[in-house]
């Protein structure tokens, strides 16, 4: 059983009154509040005690609801407040009272494939703004994404983002579920791990089913690493979409932005999504029906229908008409005449039609009901026969249109992009794909090249990160320096040693809008000493230790004029004096552990990589 630091009716700080307590989750104990002073209902959640325990913890809880509190978009959780009481650091958050995602999911709920695209077109567009605040998520998942008022969806808990993930306690199932393949690995959390999340919340929304799933937690990681998406019937046009948000290699993967505009692209219904919580009551008064508006005070008049409608039939009047009698001369005929009269004058006789007539008539009925039902059971499919779909790959759309009429499907065409190997107006790919089975009359949407349109690479290798990839951006392709994209190079470390496109090295040409892989220089491939501490006949090393930080001198080597600092950002220390021995130039670190050397990676230089700088300069590395 959990015990909760506050009690309902304690007022936090003077000014939060706890009104009921809503769970304890890996993180932090989550509390129903009153804000007393602006008179709203809040959500406020303390760190638990085992993660507050480490000052790093602490520290970076602090500096993230600093920063969360900053932030403005309309699919985000608002951050209030935060602060601390008797030591337990608290944040306070804006309720969600429609409850979350993980609770529809949970009662059975399926969202249809356009509601899908909403919620995922909704929620990427939430990560592309964090990832351009340069924060990270890391632990998405259905019970992160909360429902309005609304009923429009908010992305919660950023505040409070990778707070466990450098003391992970035990692992459940459900903790891993969500995990990108380099995270099962043991890499941290990054922006292409929250599209991967995202995409396989989406499959399970649409399908009921998790994509991958096993009895355990090493299991589970296992099913997902090289593994693609599974294909789903029910994810329709999103299929494609998903599957290249889930890529197994990160560096493949699409980006939270082209994520959000792909899904954008699919949505047919402009219209904003809306999820009905499952916990939200129907009123009262919503059970009955309203009684029709009164036009008139005391009397209504007839409808229209009453007025045209078929009349009251007597019950005593005769159905067929009767005889006329005939006249007599005697004294009872005026009051023969009388009735006579009387029975004529009934109103709207009823005149059986003749037998053949109504006869035709029902034949022609039966015939048109069957003809109605005929053509519902053709068009739900009922009586079509099962069709294999052929390859339309490398088509046009009226050739694919030609192939398909013959067995009863049609084209539709759902997007356009270019293609490096597929030239204009022809299809890329299409869904479902070829060798399905699927019904007469189904359809088949395709994706149309709009060319093979190439720029040239410009020169960048020797470049910083940051200058390459100004000058690719200039014609329009976007690169990416990650930290595992290293290579033995003659150039000096952290330059531009190779561009990489699709398993393509220093490629001339690549197609407009693609993203290449730029991997820096970790110097040649011959083995370099780290070591600071005795001297060597041949590269002399000078190391001086103060009381509040490191300083290391580089290799003496040939040629004094200015050098670009290097790209440590991410290495190691052992990395990190590699690179300033190879650059000739002095560094200091700063932060934890930079007066005991414990320090494990660099997080910023002053001035930036690949500033000019005199030769044999200090540069300040911050550090963690």
């Amino acid at each position: 059983m959990s015990t909760y630091t506050f009690l309902p009716g304690h007022d936090v700080v003077g000014r939060y009154r706890i009104t009921d307590t809503l769970g304890v989750g890996l993180t932090a104990e989550v509390y129903l509040a009153e804000d007393r002073t602006l008179h709203r209902t809040v959500v406020l959640k303390v760190l638990l005690p085992q993660l507050a325990a480490f000052e790093d913890v602490r520290r970076t809880f602090r500096e993230q609801i600093i920063r969360s509190a900053t932030l403005s978009h309309p699919h985000l959780v608002r951050v209030f407040d935060g602060g601390q009481e008797s030591g337990s650091i608290f944040v306070v958050s804006e309720y969600m009272s429609g409850g979350s995602l993980e609770d529809v999911l949970a009662a059975g709920r399926r969202l249809d494939v356009g509601d899908t695209a909403k919620l995922g077109s909704d929620v990427a567009a939430a990560l592309t703004y964090l990832h351009e605040q340069g924060l990270v998520h890391g632990s998405l998942s259905p019970s992160k994404l909360l429902i309005d008022d609304e009923g429009g969806v908010r992305v919660g808990d950023v505040a409070m983002a990778g707070l466990r993930s450098a003391h992970p306690g035990h692992t459940s199932i459900n903790d891993v579920r969500y995990l990108s393949p380099e995270q099962a690995q043991g890499a941290p959390g990054d922006a292409q791990s929250d599209v991967y999340a995202l995409a396989l919340i989406l499959f399970e929304a649409a399908t009921g089913e998790a994509p991958f799933d096993a009895a355990s937690v090493e299991a589970m990681l296992r099913a997902r690493i090289n593994t693609p998406l599974p294909i789903r019937p029910e994810l329709g046009t999103l299929d494609m979409i998903l599957a290249q948000a889930a890529v197994p290699d990160p560096l493949l993967r699409l980006s939270a932005e082209q994520f959000a505009n792909r899904l954008s692209a699919s949505m047919t219904d402009s219209a904003p999504l809306v999820i009905t919580p499952v916990n939200r009551m129907k009123p009262l008064l919503a059970h009955y029906q309203p009684s029709e508006p009164r036009t008139s005070i005391g009397f209504r008049a007839p409808s229209a229908a009453q007025i045209a409608g078929t009349p009251p039939v007597d019950p005593d009047a005769p159905r067929f008409p009767r005889p006329q009698p005939a006249r007599r001369s005697s004294v009872a005929a005026p009051a023969a005449e009388a009735r006579a009269r009387a029975r004529a004058s009934e109103p709207y006789p009823i005149v059986p039609p003749p037998r053949r007539r109504r006869a035709a008539f029902v034949l022609a009925a039966f015939v048109l009901a069957a003809a109605v039902a005929a053509g519902a059971v053709w068009k739900l499919g009922l009586l079509s026969q099962s069709q294999t779909v052929p390859s339309l790959v490398g088509l046009t759309t009226s050739q694919a249109t030609s192939q398909l009429s013959g067995d009863g499907l049609t084209v539709q065409v759902t997007r356009h992009e270019r293609s490096a190997t597929i030239v204009a107006n022809e299809i890329i790919s299409q869904s479902p794909a070829a060798g399905s089975s699927v019904k007469s009359g189904s359809v088949v949407t395709v994706t149309v090249s709009d060319g093979t349109s190439s720029v040239a690479l410009p020169s960048v290798l020797g470049e910083t990160c940051v200058a390459a990839t100004a000058a690719l951006k200039t014609r329009q392709i976007v690169a990416q320096c990650p930290a595992t994209a290293t290579v033995n190079s003659a150039r000096a470390v952290g330059l531009v040693a190779e561009v990489i496109y699709h398993g393509t090295v220093n490629p001339a040409r690549v197609p407009a809008g693609s993203t290449v892989v730029l991997a820096l220089s970790k110097g040649p491939a011959t083995s370099t000493t780290t070591s600071t501490a005795a001297p060597t006949t041949t590269a002399p090393t000078t190391t001086s230790t103060t009381a509040t930080s490191a300083t290391t001198t580089a290799v003496v080597a040939a040629g004094t004029g200015p050098r670009a600092v290097p790209n440590v950002i991410g290495m190691g220390q052992a990395q990190t004096i590699a690179a300033f021995k190879k650059a000739v130039l002095y560094f200091r670190t700063q932060g934890p552990g930079s007066t005991t050397r414990t320090w494990t990676t660099v997080v910023s230089t002053l001035p930036a990589p690949g500033t000019m700088v005199p030769y044999k300069s200090t540069i300040i590395v911050n550090v963690k």
